[in-house]
């Protein structure tokens, strides 16, 4: 299926957020995900399921100093 994902349309055969990240091999520690500009909560993220033309932004969070 095709979704966007931060700005890019992408083919991806993830069912949710939590297989999305998985299969992208991300580091779920610092990230926050928006889908269809909504902020889902980690806990979250393998009930919400992806749909055609979903968009999904991944965001990190870095400290620094």
């Amino acid at each position: 299926m095709e979704i966007t994902l931060n700005g890019e349309v992408k083919k991806v055969e993830s069912e949710n957020i939590y297989d999305l990240i998985k299969s992208l091999d991300l580091d779920s520690d610092g990230v926050v995900i928006l889908h269809n500009d909504e902020v889902i909560k980690k806990e979250l993220w393998s009930r919400s399921n992806l749909n055609l033309k979903d968009s999904v932004e991944v965001l990190y969070f870095v400290s620094g100093g």
